[in-house]
């Protein structure tokens, strides 16, 4: 695996909500420790206790989901009935990370629809489609509902970040790494957001500053070292970093490997060059998503949605 597609992944974020009251429950404990044993432990024996109890369903679907584990997500998320789904928080927005994360975005749209339909989750489905429509090249709706998703989202630096990431894709390095940088000064130990800031800005050849961050963390000679290394694979003209998205539910980043980009490039170059790489020089990589077929049909049908 290439060091760009470990230390420098492009993300798109889901966000995690913070805990402002002083006195919390040990179920909002163990989600801000990521406990995620713990909280399965309980929902669990919540459910022994009372198989309807499709609340607990749900935050023991949504726990899984968070810990990676899309199966066992599945299948309790689908013992909650839709009449049912459609009474509680985060059931229609869990079904539509599950749909998310095994790349079913058709199913995740009917789903974010669902939910805004019954007013559950609404900001957070806007930027969970908003991540969907940036993946497939809209970027101007995109934009639309990440901004919509800003007014009432919990955390709105994870709105920002993706505002940058719709930036970076279009090859406006310079104005996301304003953007990004006063999430960084906020963030300072966040690894996406100093990935991000170091991305755009070497593709936006702020060279002095990507070496005084790298120099944060590691020697001079270390950071040369990191620099050059960044320098050569972000200027090789058949290289085109993939984004790598986090699902929406805080699961851990998956990035894609090297074999995989590999392939998807070879499929994918003769329409990326077309559509997104007209305006870049040739030495210089954009930010491309290789992963997707723009489903237009949706896209039209979920604008209709909006609109009534």
């Amino acid at each position: 695996m290439r060091l760009l597609s470990v230390i420098i992944a492009t993300v798109l974020l889901a966000g995690c909500a913070g805990q402002s009251k002083s006195t919390i429950s040990d179920e909002e404990r163990m989600e801000i420790t990521k406990n995620f044993d713990g909280l399965q432990d309980n929902y669990r024996a919540r459910l022994q206790k009372n198989p309807n109890d499709y609340d607990a369903s749900v935050k023991l679907a949504a726990t899984y989901y968070k810990d990676g584990d899309t199966e066992a997500a599945s299948y309790y998320i689908d013992q909650v009935p839709d009449d049912q789904c459609s009474l509680l928080n985060n059931c229609w927005l869990t079904r539509a990370d599950i749909a998310y994360s095994k790349k079913d975005y058709g199913q995740a749209k009917y789903y974010i629809d669902y939910s805004l339909a019954v007013g559950k989750d609404v900001y957070a489905v806007k930027n969970l489609y908003g991540i969907i429509l940036a993946q497939q090249g809209n970027m101007d709706l995109s934009r639309r509902y990440f901004f919509e998703a800003r007014v009432g989202f919990k955390n709105e630096d994870t709105i920002r970040n993706n505002l940058a990431m719709t930036e970076m894709m279009e090859g406006k390095y310079k104005q996301a790494a304003e953007r990004l940088l006063p999430l960084y000064q906020k963030n300072r130990f966040d690894p996406q957001i100093k990935a991000n800031l170091i991305v755009s800005l070497m593709l936006s050849q702020q060279y002095n500053a990507v070496k005084n961050l790298l120099m944060q963390e590691m020697s001079e000679q270390e950071a040369a070292t990191m620099f050059d290394q960044l320098n050569d694979d972000l200027t090789q003209p058949n290289l085109y970093p993939l984004a790598s998205y986090s699902v929406p539910s805080h699961a851990p980043i998956v990035t894609e490997t090297e074999t995989e980009t590999e392939t998807e490039t070879e499929t994918e170059t003769e329409t990326e060059t077309e559509t997104s790489i007209e305006a870049e020089q040739d030495a210089v990589p954009t930010v491309l998503n290789t992963q997707l077929e723009t489903n237009e049909q949706q896209q039209a049908d979920h604008n209709e949605d909006v609109k009534s």
